[in-house]
């Protein structure tokens, strides 16, 4: 079940980020990058208005590593916010600023946009997913997507992606207070077991995340383009599941 979240503090008062708070701007690649991800970066950060003051990029082919690298910087530096955004994501300064909004460091330090994937392999037609996550109540490897979306609403989830993901350092600190300094937090493994699971770096981030009793929320009308063969988006996702709404019912019909 979806819950539209109430964006006032516990006093009433809007969210307000206060006038010193930046954010630094992250990425990782193996070199190459999309032209749409390096627009969407360029012109979010000229044309935002928001405190983008810094930026890193971490080069490579072992994706665990380079996000430890980039999450150990902007730790080390004097950043309150990362901003994460993969570089097959296309931003926008609408999507950016709608997470913005929503977050806050004590209510709301991990706020997740909206992106979509596939179980499939990429073909001409594929079924999309929301990157955002609920956890088995009994087993934390367990998980299923949060799908239908609710749209344009805040609401909990458990994982998500780390495709485009705004993070306080107050979660960072949180993480390591519980965890210990030098936990590695992006570690992919394998769940163990008769009925292993894969568990890439991101989720695992999440997993810890969640254990420290650090909330994460995703902002489902912040949405952007996930640059695959084709770009996923919300109105492909809408059109999607729609299409196959209303061809079950005529199946159904049919067969009465």
């Amino acid at each position: 079940m979806h819950h539209q979240l109430n964006l006032q503090g516990q006093d009433g008062e809007a969210i307000m980020h206060k006038a010193n708070e930046k954010i630094m701007l992250t990425w990782c690649d193996n070199g190459m990058v999309d032209g749409k991800f390096a627009e969407g970066i360029a012109y979010t950060i000229l044309t935002s208005g928001l405190p983008i003051l810094g930026a890193q990029r971490v080069q490579g082919n072992q994706i665990g590593r380079q996000r430890q690298t980039a999450f150990d910087t902007w730790y080390a530096s004097d950043f309150d916010w990362i901003l994460w955004v993969d570089s097959d994501i296309h931003m926008t300064n609408d999507a950016l600023k709608k997470v913005w909004e929503v977050a806050d460091k004590e209510r709301f330090p991990a706020v997740s946009g909206t992106y979509f994937i596939s179980k499939e392999n990429e073909s001409s037609l594929m079924s999309p997913y929301p990157c955002l996550f609920l956890a088995h109540p009994d087993d934390i490897h367990q998980m299923s997507y949060l799908h239908p979306l609710e749209p344009n609403a805040v609401v909990k989830c458990d994982y998500a992606g780390y495709g485009f993901f705004l993070m306080h350092r107050s979660a960072a600190k949180k993480m390591k207070e519980f965890h210990g300094e030098d936990k590695p937090f992006f570690v992919e493994h394998s769940s163990g077991g008769t009925d292993a699971q894969y568990v890439s770096e991101d989720i695992q981030f999440f997993m810890l995340m969640k254990q420290a009793g650090i909330p994460l929320h995703a902002h489902t009308g912040a949405t952007v383009k996930h640059m695959k063969r084709f770009s996923y988006d919300y109105d492909y996702y809408k059109l999607f599941w729609i299409t196959h709404l209303v061809a079950d019912e005529t199946e159904k019909k049919a067969e009465a």
